[in-house]
């Protein structure tokens, strides 16, 4: 897709793609996530099952207002799964959580944690984890950066529309640590803290790889793939330290100016 780039470094779609959606487009979007994730909660949904309808509902969502904006509309969002990277050297944005995950370890060993057995419980969740997180990162990420981050693009910029984002996408999240669900009594400000940076650093992503769903859900996953290199560790203590770790990424890729790039296609 060719694009053209206005004064104010903001994305000005090109003749052939004429704007569709907006912020109105995108707050519905939103407004109707959270509110599934609330009506999914109380309403009984299974705790096992909850996470899957936070990945899967808001993908419904926008694929349904883009099919209300047109069926090019709708196939343009369908093609950011399989766009690659305009350049390959943005693969290796996948290491990123790798090194995240580690450099979480390596803290809580210098803040006191044992080292004796804290890779135990990796294996074998090492191995089928990923293939479990990776559908449900594609759907959020066609959803929340494919969809919602492209529609709010020619009017802000990409930073503006990752702490937009980031809000509704984190407050979904909570639901996860209200009691009987799988993160119950966890502290609920690391997650708030997490989601924000998630959404800084996938913005990137996205952004800098040409609009690729594809590499943004590589990445995605990968942050919820390594989750076991972590799993030996004391949980409280772990949880605050990935989220402050994770805000220290997205704060770097800030300062880099990671995030003043229009999307160039």
């Amino acid at each position: 897709m060719t694009t053209a780039t206005a004064p104010a470094g903001r994305l000005e779609p090109a003749a052939a793609e004429a704007r569709t959606g907006g912020l109105g487009h995108v707050l519905i979007f939103a407004g109707l996530s959270v509110g599934l994730a609330a009506v999914a909660t109380f309403g009984g949904v299974s705790p096992a099952l909850l996470p899957f309808v936070l990945a899967f509902g808001p993908t419904l969502f926008a694929l349904t207002l883009a099919w209300r904006e047109g069926r090019e509309a709708l196939r343009r969002l369908l093609r950011t799964a399989t766009t690659r990277p305009n350049r390959r050297a943005w693969y290796a944005m996948v290491a990123l959580p790798f090194v995240w995950a580690f450099a979480v370890v390596g803290a809580a060993v210098a803040l006191g944690e044992p080292t004796a057995g804290v890779f135990d419980k990796a294996f074998p969740a090492i191995v089928f984890v990923p293939v479990i997180v990776l559908l449900p990162a594609f759907a959020e990420e066609i959803a929340w950066r494919g969809y919602a981050v492209t529609r709010l693009l020619p009017s802000m910029s990409p930073l503006a529309a990752a702490l937009l984002l980031g809000v509704p996408w984190a407050v979904m999240h909570l639901v996860l640590q209200l009691p009987g669900q799988m993160n119950a009594g966890l502290e609920f400000w690391p997650t708030i803290v997490s989601l924000i940076a998630y959404s800084v650093i996938l913005t990137w992503a996205f952004v800098a790889s040409g609009g690729s769903v594809l590499l943004t859900a590589l990445v995605h996953a990968g942050f919820n793939a390594v989750a076991p290199l972590m799993a030996g560790l004391e949980t409280d203590r772990a949880w605050i330290i990935r989220a402050l770790l994770v805000a220290g990424i997205a704060l770097v890729v800030i300062a880099a100016g990671g995030l003043r790039r229009p999307l160039q296609r």
